[in-house]
């Protein structure tokens, strides 16, 4: 598995200070600021990992998530669900990794339990 991340959320303070953290720390990450957005970024490329806002206007990361495990060739890519806020204890479970007002510096972590969930490690960045 490689680390090109895919990262959507309508807060862009909160895409950018996550994406600066994943990639110092190696990762590849590709901005998506809506699901309209990342499916035009999935169509081009095929990420390791997706980590999805749950709230976002429009399509929902729930939504977003249901529809791509949904397409043969997305279906095998795991994805981070986050959010500050969960709607039932139904939509709490299927958001694995859920933190009330998860940080852009919690970010890090998650993507590295979630690749070593699937049997893959991390080697820090030299330097």
């Amino acid at each position: 598995m490689g680390r090109k991340v895919l990262m959507v959320d309508d807060d862009e303070g909160f895409l950018l200070a996550a994406g600066h953290l994943l990639e110092a720390a190696g990762y590849d990450v590709t901005p998506a600021e809506n699901a309209a957005e990342a499916r035009k970024r999935l169509a081009a490329e095929r990420p390791d990992l997706i980590v999805l806002d749950v709230l976002m206007p429009g399509e929902d990361g729930f939504t977003f998530a249901d529809n791509i495990s949904k397409d043969e060739r997305l279906a095998q890519i795991p994805v981070v669900l986050v959010t500050a806020v969960a709607e039932s204890p139904g939509q709490m479970m299927y958001a694995f990794e859920h933190d009330k007002g998860l940080t852009a510096a919690e970010v890090l972590p998650k993507v590295r339990r979630t690749r070593a969930a699937r049997g893959h490690r991390d080697r820090r960045p030299q330097g």
